[in-house]
């Protein structure tokens, strides 16, 4: 009996020394932890790597011997960047695309930043971020915040003869965020050489002000004129027919 008390108090003793490991997450920490979690940012940037050739590589035509020997294979990414980790924090990045999701707590950052390479293809790749708080804290798994990166897609179009001279036009740059086909991409580039669209693809003002009646006129004038000249014509004849009936009544 005096054993089982011993083990008794000595249960209950434990317990009133360990700290109080659940305690709230109450709104004072909540939002502290909802600013760090706003102070989380991204961004993203092209670099080049040296890679390992594929088994179909091909080296460029013309090179010397030594040259062959020493060619280096680059090969072009995005690097996204992820800054202001803290040990407070955790986030998960997914690709959208793939549904592939990693974690990344504070223990695998560089001072709380950390950066994952995606190579540059001919897809937009979309990432979420969700900010968590850490074990950290007593608000463990909360999630705190939800932001966006997009990595646009090498624009292949860019190559095409009707983008020489007009570089700056933003479906001739060398990166898109958006998907265009081949067809739109002609009729647009054609408008952005006579001028109807800006380099960002928006309308000019001119071309905005001739939407209206402006516009219509502009661009059906052969039928504005024809229009007009039976208005004309038959507004003659009626008045003719009625200059007639009012002289047959005075008479």
């Amino acid at each position: 009996m005096k054993k089982f008390k011993l083990v008794l108090v000595t249960f209950l003793m434990t317990l009133l020394c360990m700290p109080h490991v659940y305690a709230e997450c109450d709104a004072a920490e909540a939002n502290k932890l909802s600013s760090l979690a706003n102070n989380v940012q991204g961004s993203q940037e092209v670099v080049e790597k040296e890679v390992e050739p594929g088994p179909d590589w091909n080296t460029p035509d013309g090179l010397t011997d030594e040259e062959y020997e020493n060619y280096v294979y680059m090969m072009k990414f995005f690097r996204v960047h992820i800054n202001n980790i803290t040990e407070d924090l955790y986030v998960v990045v997914t690709n959208k695309n793939t549904k592939e999701s990693k974690t990344y707590n504070y223990s695998d950052t560089s001072n709380g930043n950390i950066s994952f390479d995606e190579v540059v293809s001919s897809q937009i790749v979309n990432y979420t971020i969700d900010v968590y708080a850490s074990s950290e804290t007593n608000c463990g798994s909360k999630k705190l915040r939800t932001f966006y990166i997009t990595t646009p897609k090498y624009n292949s179009l860019s190559e095409y003869s009707l983008c020489e001279g007009i570089k700056e036009f933003y479906l001739c740059h060398e990166y898109l965020n958006v998907e265009v086909n081949t067809e739109n991409f002609e009729s647009l580039t054609t408008q952005y050489r006579e001028g109807k669209i800006k380099a960002d693809g928006s309308i000019n003002d001119g071309d905005k002000k001739d939407n209206g009646f402006l516009g219509f006129l502009k661009n059906h004038v052969g039928t504005v004129i024809i229009v007009s000249v039976l208005i004309v014509t038959i507004g003659g004849l009626v008045i003719v027919i009625i200059v007639k009936k009012q002289r047959s009544k005075i008479i």
